[in-house]
């Protein structure tokens, strides 16, 4: 198929805008129009944006990008509903102004919306328009066990701690931590250097910690702990959220207080052949289900039926 890609060129710092983007590349002929900022400039014109286009495309997709507007109303798109070519739109960052976004998507009435979010079907119902659950992946190619590294710690992570994130657990874990005598932790606030040395930094590590961000999101940190094979995933328990994603005690350890992260912790740092069984099944289940081209997989017999 030929797709018009709506998205930005981003950085370092946006791997799952590029990831999903190049997993749509490896089976269509990718158009990608990146010259439009989602808070400044003029409302888009699509068909100047098609005119860039080599030739007439099948679909257009809006990426991550176009609703990543902080609080304000995602930018209209001028002519698309008569353009003829069926669209659809990824929901990003629910935790922002989501019914702006919601109101948006169903005033554009595409054919089909994707989302990471647990609640797809809310927002199905609110809009009118099909949404499917596309969640975070994982990039194997980066994340993955490398070679000379050893481990430096036993616990870790690493990211800004902010209130918003559910229940406020890495600030009390950070704060915790400095009681504890057995557990080797480590924090770190910085940006990585390049997703190759993050990757390198979890093979570090033997558990690695990764919580719901704000709207309850299961980030891509979750599948890059997995698909090392070397690093423990430690996660907040949560009902539902999980669902069709990991399993407590198979995939990843979880918690609920943060006197229970230190037992299990310590449990699993003294029984590492236990620790073993549960890094190979992650490993296998995020290899199998969770890498950016199932992701892409998804979208392109979704956009099919709809071209067909």
């Amino acid at each position: 198929m030929r797709i018009l890609y709506i998205e930005r060129n981003h950085g370092n710092s946006y791997s799952y805008y590029n990831e999903i983007k190049n997993a749509l590349a490896l089976e269509n002929e990718l158009y990608q129009f990146s010259n439009w900022n989602p808070k400044r400039g003029p409302d888009l014109k699509i068909k100047d944006v098609l005119k860039t286009c080599p030739r007439k495309p099948d679909f257009i997709l809006f990426g991550f990008g176009w609703t990543d507007c902080s609080e304000q109303s995602p930018k209209k798109i001028i002519g698309i509903e008569n353009c003829g070519i069926p669209f659809g739109v990824i929901l990003n960052k629910e935790y922002a102004a989501l019914d702006k976004k919601l109101e948006w998507i169903k005033g554009m009435s595409p054919n089909v919306a994707f989302c990471v979010h647990h609640d797809y079907k809310i927002f199905e119902e609110k809009t009118g328009v099909p949404f499917h659950q596309i969640p975070f992946a994982v990039n194997p190619a980066l994340f993955k066990k490398y070679d000379n590294e050893e481990y430096d710690c036993d616990f870790g992570f690493s990211g800004i701690i902010r209130p918003e994130q559910t229940n406020d657990w890495r600030a009390k874990i950070v704060k915790e931590s400095k009681k504890w005598e057995k557990i080797n932790f480590s924090h770190t606030t910085h940006r990585h250097d390049s997703l190759e040395s993050y990757a390198r930094r979890l093979n570090r590590a033997r558990a690695w910690l990764s919580t719901t961000g704000p709207a309850d999101l299961v980030g891509t940190r979750y599948y890059e702990v997995m698909a090392t094979g070397t690093t423990l995933l430690v996660c907040n328990r949560f009902d539902k959220v999980y669902d069709g994603i990991i399993e407590e005690d198979k995939h990843c350890i979880m918690f609920g207080s943060v006197e229970e992260l230190e037992e299990k912790l310590l449990y699993y740092l003294n029984n590492p052949e236990k620790m073993s069984l549960i890094l190979e099944e992650a490993k296998k289940h995020t290899l199998e289900n969770h890498t950016w081209e199932h992701r892409a997989n998804k979208i392109n017999k979704i956009i099919k039926e709809i071209v067909k």
